[in-house]
């Protein structure tokens, strides 16, 4: 019995080592085992330690290493990897940035029947293969920006007969599709149907829906300082009509001034109001889309005085529930620092969103706002003076706590833990300008 309580209790102590370890380059951890558990390595990326109630890992290099947890030095319990990682340092965001999205095309959002000269239900559009969330750039060789434009452009080529060439962005490639338009009588000036349909009026149609693309206001998570890789918002950019996720990559970002707040309500959450003039104040350009946010590279260096030096990004198994600091901007192009409480963590070994839960403490900010709003999505989190998260989702039900994402994620995402050689050709980037 005393035999298998000890088994019992070396078995509970190895289910609680991870899996998978983050080591930053130089830096040690320390894993507790007691006797008769031990580590072992194959590997020259890690040395092993021992110290009083364990073993100390301390990292040689970057890349993998493999560790089993073995019993008596012979039998294997466990395996482990660590990977060592460079440290990486940013400076947090918290501006304000205006989204730009591109200017030329308009988005496709629905699908609708015509009925034709023969009275049968025709769409024209969807049998030739136009998917909602398809962007038309070009009808016919002509460059479309507006709803009224492929309209009246439609129209013309209905009416000469001809075929309609539609040059389509789907998923960031470049598709063309042929079609006919189709011809739409409008009744509406036949008296109890004594006009002929040849008397009637004609127009011609595709059967879609369509809106010109939109423009937002979010906020700056952080940047890296040489290479002027940013990360922004905290959350993909979606059509609100498609529910599908929109194609930025010939978008920009640009400097924004927040006019004003409209708090929320229960069940409704606030926005900030903001503006931006447009291409004028362009800071930067959107790259990739992603569930983390967008990504790009910054044109000249945005400044944050609460920062004169870029600072650590906190591993996940770093961030700890407690006090922190959040930073945003609530008027003009000002950025302030407020109070918040990591109420949890979630322990993830992967990339994965809502990591961390954030309440507002800070009685200012909640003086303001209300609590978080539309807007603040992206502002940077920074706990024991490192960049542990960045605020993402409001919870609805109580507009004073909301999600936040693990700064190591977006690092990550963003190619900052890559091999040495592949995460120097990042940094050897020109410089930003001032």
């Amino acid at each position: 019995m005393l035999a298998l309580v000890c088994l019992a209790a070396y078995f509970l102590t190895v289910g609680g080592i991870p899996g998978r370890i983050t080591l930053i380059e130089g830096n040690t951890k320390e894993i507790q085992l007691g006797r008769p558990l031990d580590l072992r390595t194959t590997t020259s990326g890690l040395e092993l330690l021992p110290f009083n109630g364990g073993v100390k890992l301390v990292s040689l290099s970057q890349g993998e290493s493999s560790l089993e947890v073995r019993l008596w030095d012979l039998i294997p319990l466990k395996r482990m990897i660590v990977s060592v990682v460079p440290e990486v340092r940013v400076f947090p965001g918290g501006h304000s940035i205006g989204v730009l999205l591109p200017s030329g095309g308009v988005v496709v959002i629905g699908h609708y029947p015509i009925i034709g000269p023969d009275g049968s239900w025709h769409y024209p559009a969807r049998e030739a293969g136009i998917e909602v969330g398809d962007v038309i750039l070009r009808i016919n060789g002509q460059a479309i920006n507006s709803k009224s434009q492929v309209e009246r452009t439609i129209d013309d080529i209905g009416r000469s007969g001809r075929q309609a060439e539609l040059n389509i962005l789907r998923n960031s490639k470049k598709i063309t599709v042929r079609l006919k338009p189709v011809p739409v009588y409008d009744e509406s000036l036949s008296d109890e149907a004594e006009v002929s349909i040849g008397e009637k009026e004609t127009y011609y149609r595709l059967g879609i829906w369509v809106r010109e693309n939109a423009a937002g206001v979010g906020t700056l998570s952080f940047y890296h300082p040489t290479s002027g890789l940013y990360c922004a918002l905290g959350h993909v950019i979606t059509d609100v009509s498609t529910n599908r996720e929109m194609d930025v990559t010939s978008g920009m970002i640009v400097t924004a001034q927040i006019l004003g707040i409209h708090q929320g309500s229960h069940g409704q959450p606030g926005e900030k109001i903001g503006s931006f003039s447009g291409e004028e104040d362009i800071i930067g350009t959107i790259e990739r889309n992603t569930k983390f946010g967008i990504f790009g590279r910054l044109n000249t260096k945005p400044v944050n005085p609460h920062f004169s030096e870029p600072i650590p990004v906190a591993l996940a198994d770093e961030v700890v529930p407690g006090p922190a600091y959040l930073y945003t901007v609530l008027q003009e192009d000002r950025i302030e620092q407020f109070q918040v409480e990591i109420q949890r963590v979630t322990r993830q070994t992967s990339p994965q969103i809502k990591g961390l839960v954030v309440r507002v403490t800070d009685p200012r900010l909640l003086s303001m706002t209300g609590g978080i709003v539309q807007g603040m999505s992206g502002s940077p989190i920074i706990q024991n003076n490192k960049l542990a998260g960045v605020l993402t989702h409001v919870f609805v039900s109580d507009q004073t706590r909301g999600y936040g994402v693990l700064a190591e994620w977006l690092v990550r995402d963003a190619g900052f833990m890559l091999p040495q050689d592949e995460y120097l050709g990042i940094l050897d980037q020109p410089a930003l300008s001032r």
